[in-house]
């Protein structure tokens, strides 16, 4: 018998630790009462745009019933090449998650966490989750959700005990070693679990070298945040190369998308999930190679964007890098990298010295920027980028 949809719960969160209350209260009515299926919507403020709140109300369509009874949350993806699509997350599929996690990391079920991502990403929520399920505390950076700029000096003057753990993306982790006593106080830390974008080995090589006890993830809202620690998948986790690209299978799978449709099969512990990442395993760990989108044609050639990107970051003076593409009506697509350097003068440099190593097609325009517009998970904008670019500037 077809059970009863269900009415689904908008939440608006504000920045800050107002927001956060708000979350926690829905989340502990939905795993430990009979409150409703919830989605999480960022409300405008002055780091939420309200074409990207609109986008996401649009992608989790609170208006509609959701038809699965285990339903928790719908959470928007990030959005950052395309417009957000909402996931479908399950009870099951967060419980399977952080036990998971607990089985993969000693200690990290005793571990209280620092909140310092937004809770309407899965990065963010995750942490909250966490915490509520192992009943140990939540320690909350005040600029959360964007209510002020990250600050590394406020992440360590946070009173926390240990064992703790805490979730970042690299670009934190960057501004985090740039300060001593940030530094020094994340050592501390049981396990620093990083996601949302690719770590680079350079930052990891750093991070690790300061005594941070650091976990690379890769996964993604479909798979309820990451089900690959350190390139080995979760218990649980199955993880194939069918055709290159990356297949995730387990009951940490979301149940789908709203509406339907998407790269979803299967049921329960036998849900997978393709995604649209290049992998190969390597010495027994999964190393991403790139995404179905990252390869573009220019004038004939294939030219991988990430290739780009791992060619100018390890430059001298490079703080930070994007590389889009740009239908182009001679070329196919125009390449544009975005820079933000310590020295301007050096920009000169960076097209010659890709197509030295890449070849003449995978030279790029380049545009010196001051900061890359950023998501409020921290992601890059790509999506923001690739509309500069295409209106040549």
């Amino acid at each position: 018998m077809r059970m009863a949809a269900l009415p689904l719960r908008a939440v608006e969160v504000d920045p800050g630790t107002v927001g956060v209350a708000e979350v926690r209260a829905a989340l502990t009515d939905r795993l430990d009462g009979d409150g409703a299926p919830f989605a999480l919507i960022p409300r405008i403020s002055r780091h939420i745009t309200a074409d990207y709140a609109r986008m996401v109300t649009d992608a989790v369509r609170p208006g509609e019933p959701v038809e699965d009874p285990d339903t928790a949350i719908v959470v928007a993806t990030s959005g950052s090449t395309g417009a957000p699509r909402g996931v479908l997350i399950t009870r099951a599929n967060l419980t399977t998650a952080v036990q998971a996690s607990w089985r993969h990391i000693d200690g990290l079920r005793e571990c209280s966490w620092v909140l310092a991502l937004p809770v309407t990403s899965i990065g963010g929520f995750g942490a909250l989750v966490r915490s509520h399920l192992a009943g140990t505390p939540l320690h909350v950076l005040p600029s959360i959700g964007g209510a002020e700029a990250f600050d590394p000096e406020a992440l360590a003057a946070l009173d926390v005990p240990e064992p703790f753990a805490i979730s970042l993306v690299p670009r934190q982790i960057t501004d985090i070693l740039a300060s001593p006593t940030a530094t020094a106080w994340l050592a501390r830390a049981t396990a620093v679990i990083v996601g949302a974008a690719a770590m680079p080995d350079e930052l990891a090589d750093r991070a690790r070298e300061s005594g941070l006890r650091l976990v690379t993830t890769y996964g993604m809202t479909e798979t309820t945040g990451g089900c690959v620690y350190d390139g080995v998948p979760l218990p649980g986790v199955t993880i194939d190369i069918v055709d290159g690209l990356i297949e995730v299978q387990g009951a940490q799978v979301a149940a789908g998308y709203r509406g339907g449709g998407g790269p979803f099969s299967g049921e329960g512990a036998l849900r997978r999930f393709r995604t649209a990442d290049h992998g190969e395993w390597h010495d027994g760990r999964l190393r991403v190679t790139g995404r179905v989108d990252d390869v573009v044609t220019v004038n004939g050639v294939n030219v991988a964007l990430g290739a780009i990107e791992a060619t100018i970051r390890p430059e001298l003076g490079v703080v930070d890098v994007a590389v889009v593409a740009v239908p182009d009506d001679r070329l196919g697509h125009r390449v544009v990298a975005f820079v933000v350097l310590t020295d301007p003068a050096r920009l000169s440099a960076i097209a010659p010295l890709v197509g030295e190593r890449l070849g003449g097609a995978a030279r790029p325009d380049v545009v010196h920027v001051d900061a890359l517009p950023l998501l409020p998970n921290g992601k890059i904008d790509r999506r923001a980028l690739a509309e500069r670019a295409g209106r040549g500037s």
